[in-house]
């Protein structure tokens, strides 16, 4: 209900004041609440009987303490509430300390709003509030969703969270929204301070964390990413508008997710002008490092979202579509992918599986032939060698039978690869010739018995 007059608001309210077991849902905001109001929803509210799961109040002009209070002393009994929003609101450090005792006993709430509003006039917790809602978080069991979005809760209020978070070990918080509430004119967490709030939220259960518009720095990226790769859980991050952070800060904080084994998503544009050359690199190389094979197989695969920042980029940037390879859920084949691709389709890496060992040989080219048979053609085709020798001698082919033998196998898939191959291209001389050289191999594989 928003914008109406206090009569029509208690002509509204009144008939909830008797048992009620069909109300679900109450939404409150824009108008005026006075003594009376309150009074009678207070009423109503404890007459929801095991029917309320569902109660939100947003700029409400005139709710006292005591107002407030007996508000939240009336959903406190309800054992089926599950979602709590007092946006827009100012909580002060007696409602708070009400609503802090609420967060321990409610064992069915799931979530819980406070944020502020968007000029951040309206919706404010001091210290001491914020401290008596920490420990009743840090009692509560249930809650998945927290928000303080666009709240001003202060330096101190952002540590005592945090510290209740790292404390309650049964705790199942999933989502936690600090968009703009630990930045204001008055205040601002500093280095130090973000070090202390990233190690408290160490092996958390979060799943998604929201750090847009505050102040952090170059200085914080190190304790950030090293708390992001701790949290096993966490898949997603915004840091929207956290313009102190340059392009070099960037850099470094997207090498520092190369061991990341959850994060999936992660939001960083910050509305200036960015040299992304730099980021661009980082971000590749932790997708892809290409610096040996072991290094490509342990790069990140799991990161697939950089929102905001490509939104300017081509379709076949290497950024992009490494983020695009690391859509798929099976991991192991990404890596595959990847080697594949920066070591498998160049020249130059192709002619060094001549040199291989014959034991080792057959299990690369398996490997690199798992689900694309033409792959196979292609690494045949590059060294012709591995079927075919027009100047090997008698005694040389005589020592070369165990060899050849191992080789028998796959001059039988390069056929099936071959068939595949020609069906879709036009022959060419040296494809001719490759031809001859597998049917010798399988003609002399026959013969040998």
């Amino acid at each position: 209900m928003y914008g109406l007059e206090m009569k029509d608001t208690v002509a509204l309210i009144r008939p909830f004041t008797q048992n009620n077991n069909n109300l679900c849902s109450v939404e409150l905001g824009g108008f005026t609440l006075d003594v009376r109001t309150t009074q009678i929803l207070a009423s109503a509210l404890s007459h929801c009987v095991g029917s309320l799961s569902s109660f939100a109040l947003k700029r409400c002009d005139g709710l006292t303490e005591r107002a407030m209070k007996k508000i939240i002393n009336a959903l406190r009994v309800k054992p089926t509430i599950t979602n709590l929003s007092l946006d827009e609101i100012d909580i002060d450090d007696e409602v708070a300390s009400v609503l802090g005792n609420a967060l321990a006993t409610l064992e069915s709430l799931k979530s819980l709003s406070l944020q502020g509003d968007y000029d951040m006039r309206n919706g404010s917790i001091s210290s001491a509030g914020m401290e008596a809602i920490s420990d009743g978080l840090s009692q509560n069991c249930t809650l998945e969703r927290l928000s303080f979005r666009r709240n001003p809760i202060g330096v101190d209020g952002g540590l005592y969270l945090a510290e209740a978070i790292a404390n309650n070990s049964a705790l199942t918080l999933k989502v936690l929204d600090l968009t703009s509430a630990l930045y204001s004119d008055e205040f601002a967490l500093s280095p130090q301070g973000w070090s202390v709030f990233f190690d408290l939220l160490h092996n958390s259960p979060l799943q998604i964390l929201r750090l847009c518009g505050n102040n952090m720095s170059d200085v914080v990226i190190p304790s950030m990413a090293e708390c992001l790769n701790s949290m096993a859980s966490l898949s997603e991050i915004n840091l929207w508008h956290c313009s102190d952070i340059t392009a070099s800060g960037w850099a470094n904080f997207f090498r520092r997710l190369k061991s990341n084994m959850s994060l999936r998503k992660c939001d960083m544009y910050d509305g200036n002008t960015v040299d992304g050359t730099g980021v661009l690199a980082a971000i590749s190389s932790t997708l892809c490092d290409r610096t040996s094979v072991e290094c490509t197989f342990n790069s990140n695969h799991i990161l697939e979202c950089v929102g905001g920042f490509f939104s300017f980029l081509s379709e076949s940037d290497p950024a992009i579509e490494f983020l695009t390879m690391n859509k798929n859920v099976d991991k192991v084949e990404v890596a595959r992918q990847k080697i594949i691709k920066y070591y498998f389709l160049e020249d130059n890496n192709l002619h060094e599986l001549g040199r291989m060992d014959v034991g080792l040989l057959p299990r690369v080219l398996g490997y690199v032939d798992k689900y694309e048979p033409t792959r196979l053609y292609e690494i045949v085709r590059a060294i012709p060698s591995l079927v075919y020798n027009h100047n090997t001698e008698k005694t040389t082919e005589a020592k070369g039978k165990r060899k050849r033998l191992i080789f028998c196998f796959f001059c039988l898939l390069g056929l099936y690869c071959l068939h595949k191959h020609l069906i879709c291209t036009q022959l060419e001389s040296e494809d001719v010739n490759l031809i001859q050289g597998v049917m010798f191999h399988v003609q002399l594989s026959a013969l040998l018995g």
